[in-house]
């Protein structure tokens, strides 16, 4: 059962239904062009604000119920990847332990955030069938309710970065407070990030599977497990054309104690403008003709 087939069963979302199912509401063509209809339809999904929050929470519920640790369960399978990728990777790539426990548990920890607004929100539109087609909704709250059920999980996955310090006596100093400001970039990059792919793959089905196997593919060639300087002198520039690595950074080098790069920061603002308005011209132009793609 996905949350918003949950999330049509809560209060808010019953009173919204009935209230428009009472009067009787013809749907007409969305007016204006395609970034007045998704500016509109952003205004109108944030004001809506309670009905993703219930949702996402409910599911995270809903996903782990009757077990005893939850959504934990998480956040020991992380913990026995990076157990393993730092004994082995860490001989492989003769690197000092401790720093690359803390390299690779900050690494997995932001990547595993950044990798969820793609590889789950490939599915996110197909998931919200029930919701789209019962009444006019908007298509953006799918997005916000994944990124914000991503970051739920996060949380709980960030008890082991907590873990790791403190069992490697680090401490990452003032530098850590810049991971606020990326966070919340990464955040806003995850919702038209998560938008963009779920229109994709709910015109073209295909695109799921595709999309996670590419990001199997993205996560060995962007610096994760190993750092971008054992690229060499001559290879390491190729690093700095992958966003994903700039969205990696700005998060994953304050939790090491490092200020990330003004580069970085430029980079991740330019991926959230590019992205942001492709994807809301998209969005605008085939809001009307996405309940038809079910």
């Amino acid at each position: 059962m996905t949350f918003w087939k949950l999330a049509a069963k809560s209060p808010i979302m019953a009173e919204e239904m009935n209230t428009k199912a009472s009067t009787k509401e013809v749907v007409l063509p969305s007016p204006g062009g395609p970034f007045a209809v998704s500016l509109n339809e952003l205004a109108e999904a944030i004001h809506m604000a309670p009905v993703w929050l219930h949702a996402g929470w409910i599911d995270v519920i809903w996903r782990f119920r009757r077990t005893r640790i939850g959504a934990f369960w998480h956040t020991l399978s992380l913990a026995a990847f990076v157990v393993v990728m730092g004994v082995i990777w860490g001989s492989i790539l003769h690197q000092d332990p401790y720093q690359y426990f803390r390299y690779v548990t900050a690494s997995m920890i932001v990547w595993g955030l950044i990798a969820s607004f793609i590889t789950e929100g490939a599915g996110i539109m197909v998931a919200g069938q029930s919701t789209a087609l019962s009444m006019r909704f908007p298509f953006i709250a799918f997005a916000f309710a994944h990124v914000w059920r991503s970051l739920l999980m996060f949380c709980h996955q960030f008890v082991f970065y907590i873990v790791v310090m403190v069992g490697t006596w680090y401490s990452p100093g003032w530098a850590v407070f810049y991971a606020i400001p990326g966070l919340l970039l990464i955040m806003m990059n995850g919702v038209w990030m998560s938008l963009f792919i779920g229109m994709m793959c709910l015109r073209v089905r295909d695109l799921i599977p595709a999309t996670a196997s590419a990001m199997q593919i993205a996560i060995f060639v962007t610096p994760v497990f190993w750092p971008k300087d054992m690229l060499g002198p001559n290879l390491a520039f190729a690093a700095d054309f992958n966003p994903l690595y700039h969205l990696v950074r700005i998060m994953r080098d304050p939790l090491l104690g490092i200020v990330p790069p003004l580069v970085s920061w430029l980079w991740v603002l330019a991926t959230l403008v590019v992205g942001s308005t492709i994807t809301l011209w998209v969005y605008g132009k085939q809001r009307d003709r996405m309940p038809y793609w079910y």
